[in-house]
């Protein structure tokens, strides 16, 4: 998807700008849902699984194999950019 432009609900658009600013740290769906939908959509975690399943089919390469939305089990969501090859590795001694 990458220099792609998408089409993005305002749900959609919330919810990832959210992700992104906290990018690194799990935000719970609590916290999810009361930012975006408002302090008394605390609990409707359907509505938010939606709006993350949208959004990984719009900017994940494979979405059943999310590399950016991350899934933090009973938790909620966390946004992180893939480490590309050069990070994965330790340099050794030169």
């Amino acid at each position: 998807m990458r220099g792609q432009r998408v089409h993005l609900s305002p749900k959609e658009f919330d919810v990832l700008r959210l992700l992104i600013t906290q990018q690194g740290k799990p935000l719970t769906h609590k916290k999810l849902l009361q930012t975006v939908w408002g302090p008394d959509h605390g609990e409707e975690t359907e509505n938010l699984r939606v709006v993350i399943n949208q959004l990984r089919k719009k900017i994940e390469k494979d979405p059943t194999r999310p590399r950016y939305i991350l899934t933090e089990t009973w938790l909620g969501y966390r946004f992180q950019l893939p480490m590309v090859a050069s990070e994965k590795q330790p340099r050794g001694k030169q």
